[in-house]
Order: C-alpha cells, then sequence, then structure tokens
C-alpha cells in the first residue's frame, strides 16, 4: 500500500489492486503542469468525507466522472445526492451514497466507512453528516472532519487533522494516542502558512515522540508505502 499527499486531506491510496482518492477539495493541488494531468488520472474510485468545498471540489469530481465511466464515487448521502443531480441519467449510478458502518470494495481496496458526524465547529453552525474511511485491513485510516475515536480500529498510518476551525492541537494529539497509531501524519493544514506547519510539526511531532509514537509530513506528489512511514 502506499500512499501519496496532494495537499490540505487530499490523498491517494494505491495497491497492487487499485487507487481509491480521498477528499480532492479546493485547497488541494488537484492538477499538475508537470507532468501535466489531474488526481484523478489513474485512479478507481473517489471516496468523499463530507460536503464542505475543502474537501470535495464538485466540479472537479464531476469532471472526472463524465471523462471516466468506469469511475466510483462514494460520500455521504447529501454529497451523493448533490453531485447526482448534476450528472446526466447515465452517469448517476456511479456516484453511490454510503453511511457509517458500511463495508465495500473500492479500486480493489476494501473500504469501511465509520463516524457520521462532523465536529462542532459552533453550537450555532448546524452540523453536518461526516465519513471517516478505514482503508485495506485497516492500515491507513483518514477521519475527515472529526476526532470521533473509531471502536475496534488500531489503524497502522493516521492520517491526522492538525489545524481547522473546529479543532485544537490538544485534542487532535488526544485523538490521535486514542487510535492506537503507530505513526501520525499531518493533513487538513492548508490554512497554515511556513511559519505555522513549522509549529504544528514542531509540537505535535515531539508529542508524537513522547508516546513512542512516529510523526511524518508527507512531501506532496512524493509516493510512500506504509514501511516508510515507520
Amino acid at each position: 500500500m502506499r500512499i501519496t499527499s496532494h495537499g490540505h486531506s487530499c490523498i491517494t491510496v494505491t495497491t497492487v489492486d487499485g487507487a481509491i482518492l480521498l477528499d480532492p477539495g479546493s485547497f488541494s493541488q488537484l492538477t499538475s503542469d508537470d507532468p501535466p494531468g489531474t488526481v484523478f488520472d489513474g485512479v478507481d474510485a473517489v471516496l468523499i468525507t463530507h460536503q464542505h468545498p475543502d474537501h470535495v471540489h464538485s466540479a472537479s469530481v464531476l469532471e472526472a466522472v463524465l471523462d471516466n465511466p468506469t469511475l466510483e464515487v462514494f460520500a455521504p448521502q447529501v454529497v451523493a445526492l448533490g453531485l447526482r443531480e448534476q450528472l446526466p441519467p447515465a452517469s448517476r449510478s456511479q456516484v453511490r451514497a454510503v453511511a457509517a458502518g458500511a463495508d465495500f470494495t473500492a479500486g480493489g481496496i476494501q473500504v469501511r466507512a465509520l463516524g457520521g458526524t462532523h465536529a462542532t465547529i459552533h453550537h450555532s453552525i448546524e452540523l453536518v453528516a461526516n465519513l471517516g474511511y478505514a482503508l485495506g485491513q485497516g492500515e491507513v485510516f483518514h477521519p475527515g472532519d472529526s476526532y470521533q475515536v473509531p471502536v475496534g480500529l488500531n489503524p497502522q498510518v493516521l492520517l491526522l487533522p492538525v489545524m481547522a476551525p473546529w479543532a485544537k492541537m490538544a485534542e487532535a494529539v488526544d485523538f490521535a494516542v486514542a487510535t492506537g497509531a503507530k505513526t501520525w501524519v499531518p493533513i487538513h493544514d492548508g490554512l497554515l502558512n511556513e511559519r505555522g506547519l513549522e509549529l504544528f510539526d514542531r509540537q505535535i511531532g515531539g508529542l508524537a515522540t513522547a508516546h513512542e509514537r512516529t510523526y511524518r509530513r508527507l512531501t506532496p506528489g512524493v509516493s510512500y508505502t506504509i514501511e516508510d512511514l515507520r
């Protein structure tokens, strides 16, 4: 299993059986000039955790579905319905609604949907559906925008949201420790400048070391095996 970051919360996970793209949102690097192409090239399935634009750039997902009639998209119901209504009838079956507890195969990879609700930003802001996705035999866990600890899951690699209007560092670290993951890979950092990235990496990285965990930032566009991240 290989993991590639495209910035913010957008990740590609690849195995010998296929490739999954998670959360291709507006803060991520969805296109490339060298080599030319998009993050959807060579991908078999797209997993979307929730409806916020930094996690799903709808125009790009719709274009990818229309360009590739075998591409499958899995998302919470509200996201799936919104995408379907913008597609011609022949393409709508490519977008599937999933709920917490669902087990399915995407891109040849076993997936379990977990969670159900986005973290609270403020009590006056309506909560939206959010799914975390455990991939393979639980080797990799992408929680979307939530620090809800999954029951019965012990991931090797946790894709850890580190900065958001709904998050604080103490909660991020407590969540990471509670999951039992040995490797923490920071995501959801598209609002941080270089000084912010250095601060979060130093602080959370130090706390990871104190808990005998590995903290590893991925260079966007570079593919890593799980063994590389240990």
